[in-house]
């Protein structure tokens, strides 16, 4: 009896009722454990350890509320996709559960306020938003169970944003939607990647989309990659595929 009377007056001091008063505004419930909401909201820059020497920081309950947040998406897609194989759930998920997507909800409950640490915006990155919201999920976990957290999950991310059809027209790579788009329509195309030194110190990589021996459109990043992606965007908003009715089967 002690025991539970020591959580409950832990809980009860004004930091804590501080605390669950602003994520009132977010959880479903009342939290249980507020500890771990506590660390969930914590940065490493605090410097924050626990009784035993460990630091405290949001980010192992990022690490763990990543997994949850796949997990009840999947199944989420599972059930209300059932003829979709497994390359399109695979699809469908990561577009959800998107970096970009978790920031935006992060930011839409201004999640960052609430992160116990004295550091600029822009030295907390660009990723903050999302990488709490997924440590406050694995908060969740720990504290109300898989239930638990996928109740938070389908309150702030699946029933206010998911529309699977709309979803399913969503382009997630520019890439590989003009190289189909090209091979569908017989087309020829390429990637024309060239190496792209500026200022003779630093590598890039310029990349010319060429559709039937002209070129159509040009990326440039430090990744290949990105570079293709950057030239089949503005190929994509050059051509507009699919207005002129080609995409079609």
């Amino acid at each position: 009896m002690k025991f539970f009377n020591k959580i409950f007056q832990t809980n009860k001091t004004p930091e804590n009722k501080l605390l669950q008063e602003k994520l009132s505004y977010i959880l479903p419930f009342k939290p249980q454990n507020i500890e771990l909401y506590k660390e969930a909201l914590t940065h490493k820059a605090k410097n924050k350890t626990d009784k035993n020497g460990n630091k405290i920081s949001f980010e192992r309950l990022e690490f763990l509320g990543d997994a949850i947040i796949e997990t009840v998406v999947s199944e989420y897609l599972y059930k209300e996709l059932p003829y979709a194989a497994e390359g399109e759930l695979t699809v469908m998920r990561s577009k959800i559960v998107s970096r970009r997507h978790l920031n935006e909800l992060g930011e839409s409950f201004n999640i960052t306020d609430l992160l116990n640490v004295n550091l600029s915006a822009k030295q907390l990155g660009n990723n903050i938003s999302g990488n709490l919201y997924e440590a406050l999920a694995g908060a969740i976990f720990l504290d109300k169970g898989y239930n638990g957290a996928k109740k938070f999950i389908f309150k702030t991310m699946i029933d206010p944003h998911i529309d699977l059809e709309k979803l399913n027209k969503k382009i997630s790579s520019y890439k590989s939607f003009m190289i189909e788009w090209a091979q569908k329509n017989h087309h020829q195309f390429e990637f024309d990647a060239k190496n792209d030194v500026q200022n003779g110190r630093k590598n890039y990589f310029k990349v010319n989309f060429v559709l039937n021996n002209k070129k159509i459109s040009h990326g440039r990043s430090s990744s290949k990659k990105k570079a293709e992606e950057i030239a089949a965007r503005r190929a994509y908003f050059i051509i507009q595929p699919g207005k002129n009715g080609k995409t079609e089967n």
